[in-house]
């Protein structure tokens, strides 16, 4: 029971960090564009600001969203076939998004080493790219952790014939 709350702590947490960023990238534009617009002169560093904090938003709150199982779900043939068919292709859609992260994470470690080690930066703000890419690596595996969770769960709950 700890480790969920703790699995929990951790996603909210992430996604209190992406609800930050996004809140800094929406007043950073704002005041951009009222600075071109009244000042005619634009921030510096902008592209870069949005860039980093998108960043930031999308990957910080995938776990969060993978704890909830508030993902974007089309429910195309769950009316058509028996419900023990529909939490095998739920059972199937884990797995394969699993695996998905488990590549995605695996294939984004070499840049985030040559980031690393050549001390990429972005080219108008001092925003190292490695530290971008770690999130997404620690993001990643936050989720891969939520999702081997719900995984476990939902196995078991197939092949005890409880699917509901």
């Amino acid at each position: 029971m700890k480790e969920r709350s703790m699995l929990g702590q951790a996603s909210r947490l992430l996604t209190g960090v992406a609800g930050i960023a996004l809140l800094v990238m929406t007043l950073w534009t704002v005041v951009d564009v009222l600075t071109r617009y009244l000042l005619s002169k634009p921030l510096q560093g902008s592209i870069d600001l949005v860039e980093s904090t998108l960043v930031l938003v999308v990957f910080l709150a995938l776990p969060e969203c993978f704890r909830r199982e508030e993902q974007v779900v089309v429910d195309v043939v769950d009316h058509l076939i028996p419900a023990p068919a529909v939490e095998y292709l739920k059972l199937f859609a884990a797995v394969a998004t699993l695996l998905f992260l488990v590549v995605l994470g695996y294939t984004g470690m070499q840049p985030l080493l040559d980031a690393w080690q050549f001390g990429d930066r972005k080219p108008d703000l001092p925003v190292p790219i490695f530290a971008l890419l770690g999130v997404i690596q620690v993001a990643i595996a936050v989720s891969v952790v939520v999702l081997g969770r719900k995984l476990f769960v939902q196995l078991k709950r197939v092949v005890q014939g409880g699917a509901a």
